[in-house]
């Protein structure tokens, strides 16, 4: 390919001073190192971090590998095998495909007739740039798309916080009821379909109202901040752990069975009993009671949880602070 960017224009200070902005990500994708160092000179010197793609798969691998990292795609049509064009109706299905939100695509050519530009805007394209590049027109294109990238970001951020308020309780910051019983419906669909053992923890804090009546409702809280923390910090990678609801959580165990179960959920027990809370009345201590129940064939969600509850109640009718399988 001949080198279309070495005539490419320094920008003068005046301009780089008028057309300033925040870095970005940017990923150079061209099958010829030179043409993607000269831009990646050219870029460096406004503090863009850059990253160089020599053909289409290695842009879309590196999307993949980077996922929503990437806040412009500067892109060559003429590349062997996989063109531009090819190149960025791949990575408007990849976006689709893997929920990553719309990332510009600015396509750089020695072609730049009104039929080349119109392909470039209908393969996924959203600005077109002749060969060989003025920097002051590249900086301006890139200053355009940043505008784009700052509202994609903000996208972003409204839809991990959306998510987060979807499945995730706000006080305790786990696993929400809804989104609790949706994963545990998902893995009793496993073990049933693979016939492996699961096992479910119903539990509750001991006298949850007198510690409300008695500390406070903030105090309360903290209880229920302080106990969702530590089993956090001591659950099992495989295990799910889900607030239910007031003083109720849950925690389901993938592929064991009730004997192993009973020995996991008692430290779990032990850990909360020595929990040390504090208030203004001074300090104190709460307990937990507990109910496993393990999965058969014929258990559903809702069948699981209520044997679950059924020993829970009668943990609290033998004394609390146990375990009732």
């Amino acid at each position: 390919m001949t080198n279309n960017i070495s005539a490419i224009n320094p920008l003068p200070m005046e301009s780089a001073s008028r057309l300033q902005l925040d870095p970005l990500t940017i990923l150079i994708v061209d099958d010829s190192v030179t043409e993607r160092r000269l831009l990646a000179a050219v870029l460096g010197r406004f503090g863009h971090n850059i990253i160089e793609a020599g053909s289409g798969e290695e842009a879309l691998a590196c999307i993949k590998d980077r996922n929503d990292n990437i806040d412009l795609i500067l892109m060559d049509v003429n590349m062997p095998e996989l063109d531009g064009y090819a190149t960025s109706n791949k990575i408007r299905t990849l976006e689709s495909d893997i929920g990553i939100e719309w990332q510009p695509i600015i396509f750089l050519s020695g072609r730049n007739t009104p039929n080349d530009i119109a392909m470039g805007i209908e393969s996924g394209g959203d600005d077109f740039i002749a060969k060989p590049v003025n920097s002051i027109t590249l900086q301006a294109k890139i200053h355009a798309m940043s505008r784009i990238s700052k509202m994609r970001k903000r996208l972003i951020e409204i839809q991990h916080q959306l998510e987060k308020q979807a499945h995730f309780d706000e006080l305790t910051g786990i696993a929400n009821r809804r989104h609790f019983l949706s994963m545990l419906d998902k893995e009793i669909a496993r073990s049933q379909r693979h016939s492996l053992p699961l096992s479910l923890a119903f539990f509750d804090v001991d006298k949850f109202k007198q510690v409300n009546d008695t500390y406070g409702h903030k105090v309360g809280d903290d209880v229920l901040k302080g106990i969702a923390q530590a089993v956090t910090e001591s659950l099992r990678r495989e295990d799910s752990f889900g607030r239910l609801g007031g003083e109720e959580f849950c925690i389901f165990l993938p592929g064991q069975q009730l004997e192993k179960a009973i020995k996991i959920i008692e430290r779990y027990r032990i850990l909360i009993e020595k929990i040390n809370f504090q208030s203004d009345s001074g300090d104190f201590n709460v307990t937990a009671s507990f109910g496993i129940s393990e999965l058969n064939k014929q258990d559903s969600v809702n069948s699981l949880l209520e044997k679950a509850d059924q020993l829970l109640y009668r943990a609290k009718k033998n004394g609390r602070n146990r375990i009732e399988f």
